[in-house]
């Protein structure tokens, strides 16, 4: 079977931003079949949206591998938790990824929590999300303006797999980590 790989921007982004296309198309070379859907309500992110829209468009199986950016990371947890328990995805990418909606100061300055209000589940259920992935890898940044490292860590305490801490790549986009963020090419790592 043909290995996917759908990618999950963050907030108030879209499909075309960041390294989202490099690292879709850069994957097909790999032999990935790449999505990149704009996800509904970007804006403020809705879990519920989100999971009935990636439940019609893509079959989620073993061949899949989910990457998530920040928002778009939470989204990919709780659509893990949502899942039937015989769907197993193959490799989930958290990147700068978050599990409550206390972020810094800087952020909420400009985006208010309650943004991130229909963006979670009531609670979360880890070992249902861990069982809904064979693998993690957690990507997060030593000087990341909007997510405290504490959320990369509790998310390796529950998930466990891989860690990955990335110095001064700010919040992996371009305008905390620089022109870098075009192509993200570190990210390929994890794909193999």
């Amino acid at each position: 079977m043909i290995k996917k790989l759908i990618i999950f921007h963050g907030l108030g982004k879209k499909s075309a931003d960041e390294w989202y296309q490099t690292l879709a198309r850069t994957a097909e070379n790999m032999g990935y079949k790449s999505s990149i859907p704009d996800l509904p309500s970007s804006a403020k992110p809705n879990l519920e949206l989100t999971y009935r829209m990636t439940t019609k468009d893509y079959q989620l199986n073993s061949n899949t591998t989910l990457v998530g950016h920040s928002s778009g990371a939470v989204l990919i947890l709780g659509i893990l938790q949502k899942l039937p328990p015989n769907i197993v995805i193959d490799k989930v990418i958290l990147i700068a990824g978050f599990v409550d909606p206390f972020l810094t100061d800087q952020l909420h300055s400009y985006v208010p929590r309650k943004d991130y209000a229909a963006l979670f589940p009531q609670t979360w259920e880890w070992k249902k999300i861990k069982k809904s992935a064979k693998s993690f890898v957690i990507i997060y940044s030593s000087n990341d303006p909007y997510v405290q490292s504490r959320h990369a860590l509790e998310l390796h305490t529950h998930l466990g797999g891989q860690i990955v801490k990335i110095p001064n790549a700010g919040h992996f986009g371009i305008s905390t980590g620089g022109e870098k963020f075009k192509k993200f090419e570190k990210l390929l790592d994890y794909l193999q």
